[in-house]
């Protein structure tokens, strides 16, 4: 799997805010990033 730079600065949002919206293109990435550090998402499709 890909290292991805944005983990730390969505954990370090989600220490001061209860939600972080991940936003992007198709197969990005951003439900593979949500299963890595452990949270739920919602997809609003």
């Amino acid at each position: 799997m890909l290292p991805r730079h944005i983990t730390a600065v969505v954990r370090n949002r989600l220490a001061d805010y209860p939600a972080v919206a991940l936003v992007g293109p198709r197969q990005c990435g951003k439900i593979t990033l949500s299963r890595q550090i452990g949270g739920g998402y919602f997809d609003l499709c």
